[in-house]
């Protein structure tokens, strides 16, 4: 499998949290009802209860929201997606796609997604689940699982897909980063059999990703 991390400019809590910069939502748990309703536990870690709760409440993605377990600064909420939180939530495409949720944690900056793939095929669907919905989205680390997070044995010699090093070598190929180009952005799509902004996306994700792993100051994260 493949183990992927990836930053989202998410809808979910996006209301209560933009209220709130000081607090970490950290996901324990998500429930598929047999009504369809979906239920989630959060970890909320900070010292802005007050104001968090009067945000939770006026959020449009969750409501019904309960304190489960309370501590000075951290607090298991139970909470209940709202139809608009239920349209923009991925949890079920990761079950669909027998992916494993690892790690997820929010702040006002964003989600940071932390997930686990059965294949590269997996992976892309999750990823343009948040393009189809005009969400920002980065692919920030991909390895196989059971590899440490430091970096070492990344999936290929440079980190890239298989998809992606498929749409550098193409590019190449077909003169797309020559000058002047010799194929268009559509053109190279069509010899990978994809729309044209598949292709800029797999090409711009390769590119970073062989930035990063290769040229990028090593003391660095990006």
């Amino acid at each position: 499998m493949l183990l992927a991390t990836l930053l989202v400019d998410y809808p979910i809590l996006r209301e209560a949290l933009s209220h709130t910069p000081d607090v970490t939502v950290t996901w324990e748990q998500s429930d598929l009802t047999e009504d369809g309703d979906h239920q989630l536990l959060v970890w909320v870690d900070g010292d802005e209860f007050a104001a968090f709760d009067a945000a939770l409440e006026a959020d449009p993605t969750v409501t019904a929201p309960v304190r489960v377990v309370e501590f000075d600064e951290r607090r298991l909420y139970q909470l209940e997606l709202t139809p608009e939180g239920h349209r923009s939530s991925v949890y079920p495409l990761v079950i669909e796609e027998g992916g494993v949720l690892q790690e997820v944690t929010a702040t006002s900056e964003g989600w940071r997604f932390r997930v686990a793939f059965p294949s590269d095929e997996a992976l892309e669907r999750f990823y343009a689940f948040f393009v189809e919905q005009d969400l920002e989205v980065e692919l920030r680390k991909l390895y196989e699982k059971g590899e440490s997070v430091g970096g070492a044995g990344t999936r290929s010699e440079f980190g890239v897909t298989e998809y992606q090093h498929e749409a550098l070598v193409a590019a190449v190929d077909a003169g797309y980063l020559d000058i002047p180009r010799s194929c268009s952005l559509a053109e190279l799509g069509e010899r990978l059999d994809i729309s044209p902004n598949a292709t800029s996306e797999r090409f711009r994700r390769g590119v970073k990703t062989l930035i990063e792993n290769t040229v990028y100051p090593a003391d660095q994260s990006p």
